[in-house]
């Protein structure tokens, strides 16, 4: 796939960041949230394998807290859940990626005002916090990706595209006034889609390969200041994302176990108050645990070619 160039816009000032300006600190814990396209990342690894190689020493953590069909005013959630501050508190989110405006570009022009009225009030209540006890987080905002024209039966492509461009501007010049990050996916991604139509970047139009992720990391690499080519270890490179999706495993089955309702909910007591607080504890070791292998794969093989 041709280059393609993401641009990250601050604080009103329409000037690309330099790498510099976006430097991961030691021990930097970096949380995604939003909607699917961000909940999808958790199994193919490639965003987190392109940090970690950039950084290698530095330790960095990423916790994928996607959840699909989430928008940024509206986030269900079962019972006793818990807030998106409270989970963000608990990992300690240095900077947050808030991947947001597919699903709520079906309400067309009509929805546009609501939209930027609920994504401006989402940033005010993230910056108002210290999730890592100190700071309040960098936020990033991202656009979604283009819809992709796959023919029949798929539908028409070029609808979606105006609707998605649509919040994808209104994404930019609200990230401008708020003061925050912001990439945009749409533009690039279109643009790959029209350059390689014989090899779909999708599932359905809406939804990544692997192969589109891989091309969306890129473009989210360039937009977080990181250039440096992949190491041509393939083998190194799948192992490193192999331990990444596992600890994405270990870690969607502590963060949204699939028996909720047992573990905080209706059903809790009396046995699971007693029995999955150490289940949790378990996962919790385990997850540090292939957080270290993810470091140590991550350093032996930035020292490849």
């Amino acid at each position: 796939m041709a280059a393609v160039i993401a641009v990250v816009f601050l604080a009103g000032a329409g000037t690309p960041v330099r790498a510099d300006e976006f430097a991961f600190a030691d021990g930097e814990r970096i949380v995604l949230i939003g909607n699917t396209l961000a909940d999808r990342m958790q199994h193919f690894g490639w965003l987190e394998a392109r940090l970690q190689l950039a950084q290698p020493g530095r330790q960095l953590t990423q916790r994928n807290m996607g959840w699909s069909a989430d928008e940024v005013g509206l986030m269900p959630r079962p019972l006793e859940f818990g807030s998106l501050e409270s989970h963000l508190a608990r990992q300690k989110a240095d900077t947050i990626l808030l991947c947001f405006g597919a699903n709520e570009s079906f309400a067309g022009a009509a929805g546009l005002d609501r939209f930027k009225t609920d994504l401006a009030a989402l940033v005010r209540r993230l910056q108002a916090e210290k999730f890592n006890g100190k700071t309040a987080p960098r936020l990033v905002l991202v656009s979604p990706i283009a819809h992709e024209q796959l023919g029949k039966p798929w539908p028409d492509a070029a609808p979606r595209n105006v609707e998605l461009e649509r919040y994808t501007a209104a994404m930019r010049d609200s990230a401008a006034a708020l003061g925050i990050a912001f990439i945009d996916l749409f533009h690039p991604t279109r643009t790959l889609m029209a350059e390689n139509p014989r090899e779909p970047m999708t599932i359905n139009g809406m939804h990544l390969t692997e192969a589109g992720y891989r091309a969306v990391t890129e473009i989210l690499a360039l937009g977080l200041g990181i250039s440096d080519p992949l190491p041509s270890d393939a083998a190194g490179l799948d192992k490193l994302r192999g331990l990444i999706v596992e600890k994405n495993r270990q870690f969607m089955l502590r963060w949204r176990p699939v028996n909720a309702e047992y573990v905080f909910g209706r059903r809790k007591e009396p046995f699971g108050v007693l029995s999955f607080p150490p289940e949790m504890e378990l996962l919790d070791r385990q997850i540090a645990d292939l957080d270290k292998q993810i470091w140590a794969a991550a350093s032996t093989l930035s020292k490849k070619p």
